[in-house]
């Protein structure tokens, strides 16, 4: 089925050359049909309807020219900072079905495995801490839940100290999930794979035009990702409905809900060889988690409602409304050696016990974001001006989750499913938290002639909250307390061609005390402790290549992070801090069609990450400087590129490299430290269009490498060895 050619800024289309040849010729004929209908009887001079159709586009592109990331749409050469964004195309190429998978593609970060209390997705960028600084559409989503792309249209990342457009935060940068909103047209994409390890997943994207103005569109989804072992596995599903009205008028409205499910059956990894420092070396296909215990049970449900107005040409007022909640239950054992020390080999026969990492909390969050974009001139300056006002109120009840002892539940490193968890659980309330943000800001782009931009921008968030700490499910602390700040951007920006762009930039932000649903406070540390503080430094250059279809970044940068707080191994309610640490480093990333045949999305990132002062025993300490922060690796390199061989078969390959990571800061020359070493990866993809059905087969981890891929205190989570994923796509 063809479906009418209505343009779409979701959706990119073109026509085919016959329909195009069509289409120039019913034009070109116009005239001369008119002149000759002027010369018929009045009875006979109505003509035939023409309705022109087109199909849509095979392909979608790995290169983006625009973003909103900086609450307003701009050309990526006009953000004076490193950008990397994840196009739908790159995401369906590879088969991507989570943030793991999308965020490979990006270079400088990395992944912490799950944690005491911790689960969902636990990113590092640029060695910074980002699972509060993860965003939908603009607005945080720092919820602890396992994201997936079933409903992104892209995915950005902006990098580096980002406080002055986003808030608290937002150190190394943010991650920003881009919604599929419905647009003017008709669409039906459905997809289904199947593949190793007893893994299958069921997507559909259905758009309908209800009228000119109004369409809806619903995305669902059904995933279940197996292991080697048989046992662990990832179970969630999807649906997510959105209606727009006023589609091309002044005014526009975008009402949409998401909800996700997830029913995991978790390993939180295995545990540290105390002679090599790196994890056990045991076969990938044995499961280190205690049946009848490992679990992980999280409802997930945004609803959002979004009006846009045009005031003119260059002005443009916007509100996004969100409410959102977030349930989760988690209960995992950790593997621990018993009687393991250095010198002694770890077999087979090595004792083996588990240690209960339970915890459950209800998160809601309520999110009001009011803009202003407008374009003026003052004397020979253009502005381009973005004034804002937010309010978040976030809420979370945590609560842990006690089980019968299980310390007696020993097993060997050989078998270590010999033993399983048979008890009941009580739970008891470990925390309250409730937060009201407000914030303003605003931020001037002024072109100052055809070649020199300049941007200035500043904002003013205060954090109120409220937080309560139980023992024995009585109150054992109760903490209000209130932290304010501003926020600070520059940057100036010389464009001397239409493809090139070269700019240097500075940010300082404020992270409040309270502002990761914790009053974050030390042993024997007041309840005052001061909030954190951000400087980033940045230089860069961007062109465009092959006409606009390719683009070539490179940046150079500092950040620099004071009185920094990090989660205990031992407590993730406790926080130890950092007197100082920073990364310096340099990237370089590409992205787009070098030519007809042949894209790629390519980048790397060399850092120098290290502590600068510690903070040991509520004290400045120097024990660990000039260490490498945990899960820090000082190079990551990727490219996935395709080939279109013919004009149906399109081939894929792709290589990954992460370097070594450290599981703790330990001391100064880390020599006593755990870790995993560097590997690379390797994948491959070849696919075979037939308009409208594609059929494409996926080989990830090619060469069946076995490496860790996050990692904890305690503990490191092996990848996936070679798997391989079949799936056939319909699309009219």
């Amino acid at each position: 089925m063809k479906r009418h050619l209505i343009s779409s800024a979701a959706h990119a289309q073109q026509k085919s050359p016959q329909h195009m040849l069509a289409s120039v010729l019913v034009l070109s004929l116009a005239p001369g049909l008119a002149m000759a209908d002027d010369a018929k009887p009045a009875d006979s001079t109505r003509l035939e309807t023409i309705t022109i159709k087109a199909e849509q586009a095979p392909r979608g592109s790995y290169n983006t020219a625009t973003t909103n990331l900086g609450k307003q749409k701009q050309a990526l050469k006009d953000v004076p900072q490193a950008v990397s964004v994840v196009t739908r195309q790159l995401i369906a190429d590879q088969g991507d079905i989570n943030m793991k998978d999308v965020l490979k593609n990006v270079s400088g970060i990395s992944f912490a495995a799950g944690e005491g209390g911790r689960s969902g997705d636990q990113i590092y960028l640029r060695g910074f801490a980002a699972f509060a600084d993860t965003y939908r559409d603009g607005q945080r989503d720092v919820a602890q839940y396992n994201r997936d792309p079933f409903n992104d249209e892209k995915i950005e990342v902006l990098k580096g100290a980002s406080s002055m457009l986003f808030g608290r935060g937002s150190t190394g940068g943010v991650i920003n999930q881009v919604s599929k909103t419905p647009f003017a047209g008709d669409q039906l994409e459905v997809t289904g794979t199947i593949g190793t390890d007893h893994f299958h997943r069921e997507t559909a994207d259905i758009n309908q035009a209800l009228s000119d103005t109004t369409a809806i569109r619903l995305n669902v989804m059904n995933t279940t990702d197996g292991t080697p072992n048989g046992i662990a596995e990832q179970k969630r599903y999807g649906v997510a409905p959105s209606i727009a009205f006023g589609l091309g008028e002044p005014t526009t409205i975008v009402l949409s809900h998401m909800h996700m499910t997830e029913n995991n059956t978790t390993m939180l990894g295995v545990p540290f060889d105390p002679n090599t420092l790196q994890p056990i070396d045991v076969p990938v296909d044995r499961y280190y988690g205690l049946q009848g215990m490992n679990s992980e049970d999280i409802t997930s449900d945004i609803s959002t409602a979004r009006i846009t107005h045009k005031i003119d040409s260059n002005n443009e007022i916007s509100s996004q409304l969100r409410v959102s909640r977030y349930d989760r239950w988690l209960t995992s054992a950790q593997p621990q050696l018993v009687g393991a020390s250095a010198g002694t080999p770890v077999t087979d026969s090595t004792a083996l016990r588990y240690s209960g990492k339970n915890r459950g909390s209800l998160n809601e969050t309520q999110s009001l974001t009011t803009d202003y974009n407008g374009k003026f001139n003052t004397g020979n300056l253009r502005h381009n001006l973005l004034a804002g006002l937010e309010f978040t109120r976030e809420t979370s009840d945590a609560f842990n989750i006690g089980s019968s002892s299980i310390s007696g539940l020993t097993t060997t490193v050989g078998n270590p499913s010999a033993v399983s968890y048979r008890g009941n659980y009580t739970t008891s309330p470990a925390n309250s938290f409730v937060t009201r943000n407000l914030a303003v800001y605003a931020t001037d782009t002024v072109e100052l002639n055809a070649h020199w931009k300049v941007m200035g921008g500043l904002r003013m968030d205060k954090l109120d909250g409220d937080y309560k700490a139980y023992t024995n499910g009585s109150v054992s602390r109760s903490i209000t307390r209130s932290d304010k700040g501003m926020s600070y951007r520059t940057g100036l920006i010389w464009q001397p061609t239409d493809t090139s762009s070269y700019y240097a930039g500075y940010s300082s932000l404020m992270n409040p005390s309270g502002e990761a649903y914790q009053f974050d406070v030390t042993s024997g540390a007041t309840d005052k402790q001061a909030p954190e503080r951000n400087k980033h430094y940045e230089i860069g250059a961007k062109w465009e290549l092959a006409d606009g279809d390719a683009t070539l970044r490179t940046a150079l940068f500092r950040t620099v992070k004071y009185n920094e707080r990090n989660t205990d191994a031992l407590s993730p309610d406790v926080s130890i801090l950092y007197a100082e640490r920073h990364t310096d480093g340099f990237e370089v990333e590409v992205a787009g069609r070098l030519s007809e045949k042949w894209e790629v999305f390519a980048g790397a990132a060399l850092m120098n990450p290290k502590i600068d002062h510690g903070w040991v025993n509520n004290a400045s300490s120097d024990v660990n400087r000039g260490a490498v922060p945990k899960y820090t690796p000082k190079t990551t390199a990727n490219i996935w590129t395709t080939y279109k061989v013919t004009d149906k078969i399109t081939g894929g390959l792709g290589l990954y490299y992460v370097g070594k990571r450290y599981a703790s800061d330990g001391n100064s020359d880390q020599s006593s430290t755990r870790f995993a070493a560097a590997y690379t990866r390797v994948d491959a993809m070849i696919s075979y269009d037939m308009r409208p059905y594609t059929i494409k087969l996926n080989l990830n981890n090619l060469t069946n490498k076995k490496y860790y891929d996050a990692m904890y205190a305690g503990h490191a989570s092996a990848a996936a060895p070679r798997e391989a994923q079949l799936t056939v796509a319909y699309k009219y």
